[in-house]
């Protein structure tokens, strides 16, 4: 697990916040990861609609 996942998990990081740290993360992380982060993140938006 990245620190992306660990911290959104334990809610100590918003959507927004996640969003963005994945941005500046990208490049350092697998493709397959980063599909991973962005499913997790779109459920838990769908999640708060």
């Amino acid at each position: 697990m990245c620190l992306i996942c660990v911290e959104f998990q334990k809610q100590k990081m918003t959507i927004k916040e996640a969003r963005r740290a994945l941005g500046e993360m990208i490049v350092g992380l697998e493709g397959e990861h980063v599909e991973e982060i962005e499913k997790m993140l779109k459920a838990a938006e769908e999640e708060s609609e």
